[in-house]
């Protein structure tokens, strides 16, 4: 059964606000009772959106708008 990516995160969130503690794949996998790969591919999303600090969503009333400013240097 394929879970909602937003719940996903929720669960793992919310067992780490909990928790208050560093928790390994394994251990977050088994609290959360999701597998230790799905665990590991959001960890990836996780830090792949925190390298990008310049992440814009633009909500309109028709659209959604993503976009990346990166700064020159």
């Amino acid at each position: 059964m394929r879970r909602d990516p937003l719940e996903i995160l929720e669960r793992m969130f919310d067992i780490l606000e909990k928790e208050r503690e560093a928790l390994s794949i394994n251990q977050l996998a088994k609290r959360t009772g999701l597998n230790n790969i799905t665990v590991k591919k959001y960890i990836s999303i996780i830090e792949r959106v925190r390298s990008e600090p310049d992440i814009d969503v633009i909500r309109t009333r028709h659209s959604i708008i993503i976009r990346i400013e990166k700064k020159e240097e």
